[in-house]
């Protein structure tokens, strides 16, 4: 079971993620979360440098698309300024949304690379459809209400994980 929130890699940002590295491991698309991991929750549209990234993801020859659970309105608006294709309402961990973005790509979980800050909802998602999960430390300290009923679920499974010799929160692969 705590392999199902074990992370394939850890870094502290999306930044520090090696693009070429994807491409060389043959994936072809990455589904991003956007709040806490491309931008803080309360930013409506991209960063400078998550404009970047999603520019030097196409550039690489893959592609992206982004997975929220926030609503319809929040994840439009910010899929729109980048110019890529959004999953909102996602309700992950929840498999049908991450079926659907398999099926719309026609992709096989081995091709997709799935990015987020959460360990309940990003690594869970993604680690119950087998694709490649890679977690980021959360880009701020505040979070939606509902989000820090996770976050105090994730503390105990970063201790459980910690306490195995799995993963220890801040310290990172890359």
């Amino acid at each position: 079971m705590i392999r199902l929130f074990t992370p394939d890699l850890y870094v502290k940002s999306f930044m520090d993620i090696d693009i070429q590295k994807l491409v060389k491991m043959n994936k072809k698309l990455i589904i991003c979360d956007i709040d806490n991991t491309l931008v803080a929750h309360d930013m409506s549209l991209p960063s400078d440098k998550a404009k970047q990234f999603v520019e030097n993801v196409l550039a690489s020859g893959l592609q992206i698309c982004l997975i929220s659970n926030n609503h319809k309105e929040r994840v439009e608006t910010f899929a729109k300024a980048l110019g890529i294709h959004r999953y909102s309402f996602a309700k992950k961990p929840i498999k049908w949304t991450y079926r659907k973005i398999l099926k719309d790509y026609a992709m096989k979980a081995e091709d997709v690379v799935a990015i987020g800050d959460q360990l309940l909802t990003d690594v869970l998602g993604a680690k119950r459809m087998k694709i490649y999960a890679i977690l980021t430390s959360p880009l701020v300290d505040r979070d939606l209400n509902s989000t820090k009923i996770n976050r105090k679920i994730e503390r105990r499974i970063y201790k459980r994980l910690e306490n195995r010799g799995i993963l220890k929160r801040g310290v990172f692969n890359e």
